[in-house]
């Protein structure tokens, strides 16, 4: 591998353009929806109305695990009616009810919300995202430069 180290660099582009492209596909499958409430939605004042407790299975070196999560429930009013919502993310704890929240909806599809988080809205989609266009950046450079090289 160090002999044919220009060889190697010369094509070292793919991966990280193979790479960048699946982190950057993981972070649209993830955020998407998220992304589109930050851009297109409406702030509205709602409440958490109760819990629902929701069970995950993980597994890993051979075992399987249950972890139970709280995911709140929220309820908002818009457009003379009221909407309620499971939000994305849970609790390991049930908290309390009739606590006031802002609530971020698409205006076209109320349904579509979640509860405001300014930093947590961009988690963990948007890091994701950043590494694979970060990747796909750096890919393009090391293309040039390649092509570059190849013609000296």
């Amino acid at each position: 591998m160090t002999a044919n180290r220009k060889k190697v660099f010369r094509y070292a582009w793919i991966p990280q353009l193979f790479a960048g492209l699946v982190f950057l596909g993981l972070g649209y499958f993830m955020g998407h929806a998220h992304f589109h409430l930050i851009r297109e939605g409406v702030r509205a004042p709602g409440r958490i109305v109760s819990y629902e407790q929701k069970s995950f299975r993980s597994s890993s070196s051979g075992t399987s695990s249950t972890t139970t999560s709280y995911m709140p429930v929220v309820e908002f009013h818009t457009n003379d009616r009221f909407i309620q919502f499971q939000d994305w993310l849970g609790t390991n704890i049930a908290g309390n009810a009739n606590v006031p929240v802002i609530v971020l909806y698409d205006p076209a599809n109320p349904s579509v919300a979640m509860i405001d988080r300014p930093a947590w809205n961009w988690l963990p989609w948007a890091p994701i995202a950043a590494v694979g266009l970060f990747l796909v950046l750096v890919a393009i450079k090391g293309f040039f430069k390649s092509r570059r090289s190849a013609e000296m």
